[in-house]
C-alpha cells in the first residue's frame, strides 16, 4: 500500500489544497483511495464513463457508488498496432472475482483495488525472403510450422510462451539459405525453434539455385567442397551469393602414380579459401591447377642433424615431393648439437655453396630422378665456464663472458681464460680467487690456458669467502690490539679462527666487549663465518706519568723536585676540564680535582685532564714521597717521586724558536736578542727549586715583601765558560714557589751573541738556556 500511495502524492496534495481553500463552515467528507487496472496492461476499460488503458487511481467518498466496465464485453480488443489480441475474462478484487463485464461497486476503505483480467494472444508471422531479403516472386519452398505446411507469407494468433518448431524445405530451383537472426530463436540449419515471448515475425531466406562445376588440371583429381571430398569433374547446386569453402589437396597421385602438386585455383584463391557464388543466371566453373611433382631429399654430414625447410625446423629424414618450377628455402643451422652432445658448425653444401641459407627451384625434368643435397658440418669443442660466484665476469681470449657461459672453438684450439682476483660481496665481504678447477679437479692458481681436445671441457673458477673483521675501542685511542693471525686489510677466510686481545693505554681500563664478543675478559676468539665487528668498551681512569712530580720549568738535569718549589704532574684523566686557580692564595681544588701528599692537600695553580701545576710542601724531607690525585667521579691514583734539597730550574722564554732564560734588565724590561744583557748591569733571573730559605717560605701563600726570604745554600752562575758569583738569591716577594737571583756580568763573559746560561745551587746544576749578551 505504501508504494501504491507514493504514485499519487500530487493528487493527495491537490485534495489537501482544496480542503484548505474550502469555506470554513463547509462539512468535510471522508474519502478512500481506490486503484483500477487491467492485467495484462493495454486493453481498454472505463471507470464512471471515463476510458483508460492503464492503471488509474481516484479518491472516492466512502460509501459512494461507481461503475466499472469493459466496453467490448466478453469480445476481443487489440493493442495500438494490432499485434496483441485481448479477450475479457472477469473483474478481480481482494475477495475474489465479480461476474459481468460491467459492475457497480461502493467506495470502501477495505477494498483498495479492482483488476480487469484478460487473456492475450500474440501475432506470429512467417515472411518468406528471397535474394538479399527481397520479397519472393513465387513460393520458393515450404515451411512446416509444428508439422503444418506453409507455402506463402502468413500470420496467426499464438499463446504467450508457446514453443514453435519451424522447418524449411526449398522448391526446385531454389536453395534455402538460412533463417534471419532474431530474438527468441534458436536456428540449426533448416530448423528454427521459436519461444514466443511477444509478437514477432520470422524470415526464412531462399536464394535461386545455381550450378557450380568443379574440375582439375590434369583431370580426375580430388578436392573438397564444404568439407566433402569430391571426385572431379562434378557439379553442385549452390544458391546465388552464398559462401562456401573449397580446398585443394596439396599432393596427390594420378592413375599412373605420378605425383602432382597443387599450384593455384582458377579464381586466384588460396589452396583453402571461401568461394562466393555469383548472381548471374549462368553456370560457374572453378578449376584446381596442378603441376608435376618431383622428389627432393636432403642429408647432413654427419647424419642426424637438423635442417630448416621452407621455414620449418625439421628433424631427419628430409624427403619431399615438390612441384616442378616451385621455389623452396633451405637453411642449415650454423651450430647444432647431436644426440651425443657433440657440437657441429656448418661448413658448406656438397655442391660447394658456403651460404647456410639458400633457395632452390625444382628444375624441369627432375620428376624422373629427383634432386638431393648434403649439408656438410665440422666438429666443435665446447668450453663450459662456471664459477662458485654467480654471474662472474671472466675474460676468454680477451673477451668478457659472464658465468655460466659456453663457448665453441674448433677442436684443438688453445684458449686463455682469466678471472678477477677479488669480487666484492657487499661492504664487508668479498670472494677471493683460489684457482681454476678442470672437470672437477683441484683448483690451480693463475689463468687457465689449454687446448680444447674434447667434445666438452668444463672449468670452474673457485673462490673462497672473505669476511671483514672490524675492531674499535671506545674511546678509540684507549687501547692497543693484538690480533692473531694478522691480516693486512682486516679480511679473513670464512673458516679462520681469530684470537683478539686488548692492552689498555694509560688512563683507561677495560670494561667489557660489545658487538660480536661479550664478557669482561680483555681477550676472545671468533670464527669468521660472517663479517665481524668487535668493540672494546673502556672506562676512563686517572693515570700519572713517572716521575709523579716534575720541575715546573721543564726538563732539568735531575729527575727530582725541591721542597717549596713549583712542580707539574703529567698524566691522563687528571681532571674533568682545564681550570686556572686564583693567584693568591692558591686553592686546593681545581676542576673537581684535589692533590695530597699524606694528609697535606697541595695548593694548585692549574689543573687539566693531562697536567696539574702545584706547590710542593716546603717542609718535605728529601727522599721518596708519594702523591695522590683525586679526580671527581673517578678513583684515586698515586705515584712516587723524589724530593731533593736543591733541584734548581730556570723558567724558559721561547723567542724565534729558541729557549732563553727569563731575565730582567735593571729597569725591569726583558733581556732579549733585541735588548741583550750589558756587562756590569744588575740582572734578575727567575726560576724555582733553589732550596730552603730563611725564614722558611709560606705554603700556598705569597712570599711577604719583608723580611727578605734568602736562599740558604750557595748559588753561582755559569755564563759560557765564566763562573760568576751572584749578589743575592731569594724567594720572590709576592709570588708562590718562585725564586730569583741577581748578578752582574763581568768582562770574562763572551759578548756579542747568545751565551749559554745556568745556575748551580749547592753544587746542583739547573737546566741550560740562552742569555743574549751585548
Amino acid at each position: 500500500m505504501k508504494n501504491s500511495l507514493s504514485k499519487f502524492v500530487p493528487v493527495t496534495l491537490l485534495i489537501a489544497l482544496l480542503v484548505l481553500v474550502a469555506p470554513p463552515n463547509q462539512a468535510q467528507v471522508p474519502t478512500t483511495m481506490t486503484q483500477v487496472s487491467c492485467s495484462p496492461d493495454g486493453p481498454e476499460f472505463t471507470v464512471d464513463g471515463g476510458a483508460y488503458a492503464h492503471v488509474m487511481s481516484a479518491f472516492w467518498p466512502i460509501g459512494s457508488k461507481h461503475t466499472l466496465s469493459v466496453p467490448q464485453g466478453y469480445g476481443v480488443s487489440y493493442n495500438h498496432d494490432q499485434t496483441i489480441m485481448f479477450s475479457f475474462v472477469t473483474w478481480q478484487w481482494s475477495g475474489g472475482s465479480l461476474p459481468g463485464s460491467t459492475i457497480t461497486v461502493m467506495a470502501d476503505p477495505s477494498i483498495q483495488q479492482y483488476v480487469a483480467t484478460f487473456n492475450a494472444q500474440y501475432l506470429f508471422g512467417i515472411q518468406f525472403s528471397c535474394s538479399n531479403a527481397n520479397p519472393c516472386p513465387a513460393s520458393p519452398g515450404t515451411i512446416l510450422m509444428n508439422g503444418a505446411a506453409i507455402t506463402s507469407n502468413t500470420a496467426s494468433w499464438q499463446s504467450p510462451g508457446e514453443t514453435i518448431l519451424l522447418q524449411a524445405f526449398a522448391n526446385s530451383g531454389w536453395i534455402f539459405a538460412g533463417w534471419q537472426a532474431g530474438p527468441n530463436q534458436s536456428s540449426a540449419g533448416f530448423q528454427d525453434t521459436v519461444t514466443l515471448n511477444g509478437p514477432m515475425t520470422v524470415y526464412p531466406i531462399f536464394v535461386p539455385a545455381k550450378t557450380v562445376n568443379f574440375s582439375t588440371n590434369p583431370a580426375s583429381m580430388k578436392l573438397y567442397a564444404d568439407g566433402v571430398l569430391l571426385e572431379t569433374p562434378t557439379s553442385l547446386q549452390w544458391g546465388e551469393s552464398t559462401v562456401h569453402n573449397i580446398a585443394a589437396i596439396a599432393t596427390q597421385n594420378d592413375s599412373q602414380f605420378q605425383p602432382w602438386m597443387f599450384m593455384s585455383w582458377s579464381d586466384g584463391g588460396a589452396m583453402s579459401h571461401a568461394y562466393t557464388v555469383g548472381t548471374t543466371p549462368y553456370q560457374e566453373t572453378i578449376t584446381a591447377n596442378y603441376t608435376p611433382g618431383a622428389r627432393a631429399s636432403f642429408q647432413t654430414m654427419p647424419g642426424g642433424l637438423n635442417l630448416t625447410i621452407d621455414g620449418v625446423a625439421l628433424p631427419p629424414p628430409y624427403a619431399f615431393v615438390w612441384g616442378i618450377g616451385t621455389t623452396h628455402t633451405l637453411q642449415a643451422p650454423l651450430q647444432q648439437t647431436d644426440a651425443q652432445g657433440g657440437v657441429w658448425s656448418f661448413s658448406k653444401w656438397d655442391d660447394g655453396t658456403t651460404s647456410a641459407s639458400r633457395s632452390l627451384t625444382m628444375p624441369a625434368g627432375s620428376q624422373v630422378l629427383g634432386i638431393g643435397m648434403i649439408a656438410m658440418y665440422t666438429g666443435q669443442s665446447r668450453l663450459m665456464v662456471n664459477s662458485t660466484v654467480a654471474g662472474l665476469p671472466v675474460t676468454v681470449d680477451g673477451a668478457t663472458c659472464t658465468t655460466p657461459c659456453s663457448l665453441l672453438r674448433p677442436v684443438g684450439t688453445q684458449v686463455d681464460v682469466s678471472a678477477p682476483a677479488s669480487v666484492p660481496q657487499g661492504a664487508n665481504s668479498r670472494q677471493d680467487f683460489l684457482g681454476w678447477s678442470t672437470n672437477g679437479a683441484s683448483p690451480v692458481a693463475g689463468d687457465w690456458v689449454a687446448a680444447l681436445n674434447n667434445a666438452t671441457t668444463t672449468i670452474n673458477a673457485t673462490y673462497h669467502l672473505m669476511n671483514l673483521l672490524t675492531t674499535t675501542a671506545n674511546p678509540a685511542t684507549g687501547a692497543q690490539w693484538s690480533i692473531l693471525p694478522g691480516s693486512p686489510d682486516g679480511f679473513y677466510d670464512s673458516q679462520t679462527q681469530v684470537s683478539l686481545a686488548v692492552t689498555t693505554r694509560p688512563g683507561y681500563k677495560f670494561a667489557n666487549w660489545s658487538g660480536d664478543l661479550s664478557g669482561t675478559v680483555p681477550s676472545g676468539t671468533l670464527v669468521m663465518t660472517v663479517p665481524r665487528n668487535v668493540m672494546a668498551q673502556l672506562s676512563s681512569v686517572p693515570y700519572i706519568s713517572s716521575p709523579a712530580l716534575n720541575n715546573a720549568v721543564g726538563v732539568t738535569p735531575q729527575p727530582t723536585v725541591a721542597a717549596g718549589s713549583v712542580a707539574s704532574i703529567f698524566g691522563v684523566n687528571l681532571a674533568s676540564t682545564a681550570a686556572i686557580g686564583p693567584a693568591s692564595p692558591l686553592v686546593q681544588t681545581l676542576a673537581g680535582t684535589t692533590v695530597h701528599i699524606g694528609t697535606d692537600y697541595l695548593p694548585l695553580y692549574f689543573a687539566s685532564p693531562t697536567q696539574i701545576n702545584l706547590q710542593v710542601p716546603p717542609d718535605l724531607p728529601p727522599g721518596q714521597q708519594t702523591v695522590t690525585v683525586s679526580p671527581q667521579g673517578m678513583p684515586d691514583v698515586s705515584a712516587n717521586f723524589q724530593i731533593a734539597r736543591n733541584a734548581p730550574g730556570l723558567f724558559p722564554m721561547n723567542l724565534g724558536g729558541q729557549s732563553y732564560a727569563l731575565v730582567l734588565h735593571a729597569d725591569g724590561t726583558l733581556v732579549t736578542p733585541d735588548a741583550p744583557a750589558i756587562i756590569g748591569e744588575l740582572l734578575t733571573v727567575y726560576g724555582t727549586g733553589f732550596g730552603p730559605t730563611a725564614p722558611a717560605r709560606p705554603f700556598g701563600f705569597p712570599v711577604p715583601a719583608t723580611p727578605p726570604y734568602a736562599v740558604v745554600d750557595p748559588v753561582s752562575a755559569q755564563v759560557g765558560a765564566s763562573t760568576l758569583t751572584v749578589e743575592s738569591a731569594y724567594a720572590l716577594p709576592g709570588s708562590i714557589g718562585v725564586d730569583a737571583v741577581q748578578l752582574r756580568l763581568d768582562n770574562t763573559v763572551p759578548s756579542g751573541g747568545n751565551a749559554s746560561f745556568q745556575l748551580v745551587v749547592n753544587g746542583v746544576n739547573s737546566n741550560t738556556l740562552l742569555l743574549p749578551v751585548q
